[in-house]
């Protein structure tokens, strides 16, 4: 078994002790910016100033900050200081790692290809997992907000009747949103404060970019041609909603149609093999005696 210095355990833990507490720096701050602790405990002034330190060593860090904001807001993560430090918490444990492997090998602790196998792995681990991460929860989001569409058109459709008009309807549903799904309140959220700069035809067609899917094109279709014409709104979201609803109960149709294909692996690997093993084994070891 090969032999690590006990130290080099000591700088490993260290560097994740620190980042630990870099963490929990974060997570106060954003606690006491939101709820005013740092008042209720005594200190009248600065209530960013808890973090300001861990501001300047991540700094250097966070560069191409609008992308990363964005990529992370797609994900449904909307801390400002988690793009800010996106990129320290990917390189800052890869290096550690790149160091401490040098270092073994450089003392002869370790050949060259545990050296490479422990430099690729945690290359996986700390620079291609997060972000193939982002990407999975990003498309679990947009396929959870475009699944609550029916219930914002339904919503709508309320609204509509008793007289508010499109953006009225969705400036309303932006508040009450958030206790249903927070995810859609920001989407619906971000098209009207975009409907006030751009108008509402062009901030309707921004919902399809953040909400890339069927669905939210149908909802957009719909919306732009009823303000394109004039049309009643009304009864062309309830049929909408409908709609979506008859696709998303055919699409659960057919996954629940695939599990008896998907459910044959496992009964063939598990059970199916072990009972072949189980009858062939005595004669082959017969004729093998």
């Amino acid at each position: 078994m090969t032999y690590v210095p006990p130290y080099v355990f000591y700088l490993v833990a260290l560097v994740s002790a620190l980042l630990l507490a870099w963490v929990g720096a974060r997570i106060w701050d954003r606690f006491a910016t939101r709820w005013n602790v740092n008042a209720l405990l005594g200190s009248g002034q600065g209530e960013r100033a808890q973090g300001q330190w861990v501001d300047k060593v991540v700094s250097p860090f966070s560069f191409n900050q609008k992308e990363m904001e964005k990529k992370l807001a797609s994900a449904g993560i909307y801390q400002e200081w988690v793009a800010q430090s996106y990129y320290f918490l990917k390189f800052i444990p890869f290096v550690v790692v790149l160091a401490v492997g040098i270092f073994l090998l450089m003392r002869g602790y370790v050949d060259s290809t545990k050296f490479i196998l422990m430099v690729s792995l945690s290359a996986v681990a700390f620079l291609v997992v997060p972000d193939i991460y982002l990407d999975m929860r990003a498309k679990k989001l947009v396929r959870k907000i475009s699944g609550r569409l029916p219930f914002l058109l339904d919503l709508m459709n309320v609204c509509v009747h008793t007289g508010m008009t499109v953006e009225a309807a969705l400036d309303h549903l932006a508040g009450e949103l958030v206790m249903v799904d927070r995810h859609l309140a920001r989407v619906v959220r971000i098209t009207v404060e975009r409907s006030k700069v751009v108008g509402i035809e062009k901030a309707i067609h921004e919902f399809y970019e953040l909400v890339p899917t069927s669905e939210a094109q149908s909802f957009v279709m719909t919306i732009v041609q009823s303000l394109q014409y004039g049309s009643s709104v009304g009864p062309v979201l309830s049929g909408l909603a409908s709609d979506i609803r008859e696709i998303n109960m055919m699409n659960l149709e057919e996954k629940i149609g695939k599990l008896g294909a998907k459910m044959s692996i496992p009964l063939i690997l598990f059970i199916m093999v072990p009972i072949v093993v189980l009858i062939a084994a005595p004669g082959i070891m017969r004729m093998l005696s």
